[in-house]
């Protein structure tokens, strides 16, 4: 059962996040308009939120994957997860795990295709589904057994 309602509980905890940031974003544009007229903001609370992130959807600590390697932090992610999932929820994971991206040399705005093209590479460790998502290639043995010329 646990394994089945972990993406409902991932989706709300993103659904959260977003919407804590639309009401942040709120407040801040209500405390500038006041500001303009000459009164004092009335939300002092704005960052309060962002202080006090939501568990991280991956169920990791801040610190998880901070100074592993890449291929290593993918796949105790996808071991945490107990399931394939999309390069974004991987990078999600990964930077709500602390992961350094910045010492792989990956812009910001690149991080989810150089992450997609990094697990495609590594099918050692790593199998893309054609659902787009990413999987250990050790749950999938008839495609591990394929790739080494096993008959079925």
């Amino acid at each position: 059962m646990k394994a089945e309602l972990s993406p409902a509980v991932e989706a709300l905890r993103n659904q959260l996040r977003e919407q804590l940031a639309e009401v942040d974003e709120t407040k801040k544009t209500i405390n500038a308009l006041l500001k303009r007229m000459g009164e004092e903001p009335e939300f002092a609370d704005v960052d309060a939120n962002q202080q006090q992130p939501v568990r991280p959807a991956s169920g990791a600590r801040p610190d998880q994957y901070y100074g592993k390697p890449f291929a290593t932090a993918a796949q105790e992610y996808l071991e945490r997860r107990k399931q394939a999932c999309s390069a974004e929820e991987i990078l999600r994971g990964l930077e709500q795990g602390g992961f350094d991206f910045h010492s792989l040399g990956w812009k910001e705005h690149d991080r989810l295709r150089s992450l997609a093209i990094s697990l495609a590479k590594n099918n050692q460790k790593f199998h893309k589904l054609p659902n787009n998502t990413f999987g250990l290639i050790v749950w999938y043995p008839n495609v591990a057994a394929n790739r080494n010329g096993e008959v079925k």
